[in-house]
């Protein structure tokens, strides 16, 4: 019986254990991503296939349900011919089963879970996951394009003194077809 009562002791104070440092992984976790909130604006020329064009960039980066993150973003192309492009799009990230590697929460499984696109879907919807690595915060979308090939848009957020640095580039298949870069300034 005595030993029973030891036992069962030992478990409770395992279970005590594994619980807080799992507890501290996460606040950890948290504390890494939370330097990227905040509301940042500016403007950057890219270069679209050999052609140049203006953008005005908004980026919002806030908590997500006491879960992970959410990354919005709003980008308009000034092109000539007053032909504008307006693009709203906003992601909620949580921690995956990797250190410093999120999940995208874009829609919602049969088991109510949000989960992330399937990118070989009818919808052809594309597959988003983020990475944190020192100053870093990296936003990946994969597309699968017809006949099999593949678009990846890559977003390169890097925090410094006044802001946030953007690195964009699209590839299609490999090749570069286009990059951004922008400084974004602090607004809050």
């Amino acid at each position: 019986m005595r030993n029973n009562k030891f036992r069962c002791y030992m478990l409770a104070g395992l279970c005590l254990l594994l619980v807080s440092c799992k507890s501290a992984d996460e606040a950890t976790s948290d504390s890494a991503w939370s330097e990227f909130y905040g509301t940042f604006k500016g403007n950057a020329e890219s270069v679209v296939t050999g052609e140049l064009s203006e953008r005005e960039l908004t980026v919002v980066i806030k908590p997500w349900k006491d879960k992970g993150f959410t990354v919005e973003w709003t980008t308009e192309i000034f092109r000539a011919g007053g032909k504008n492009k307006l693009t709203d799009l906003s992601i909620d990230f949580y921690p995956s089963a990797r250190p410093n590697i999120f999940a995208s929460a874009m829609r919602t499984d049969v088991f109510g879970q949000a989960v992330p696109y399937d990118p070989v879907g009818e919808d052809a919807d594309p597959y988003v996951w983020a990475g944190l690595e020192d100053d870093t915060l990296t936003v990946s979308a994969l597309y699968i394009v017809a006949g099999g090939g593949y678009e990846m848009h890559v977003y390169k957020r890097s925090l410094n003194e006044t802001g946030l640095s953007l690195n964009f580039e699209r590839l299609n298949n490999g090749d570069k077809v286009t990059r951004v870069t922008a400084q974004l300034e602090s607004v809050e």
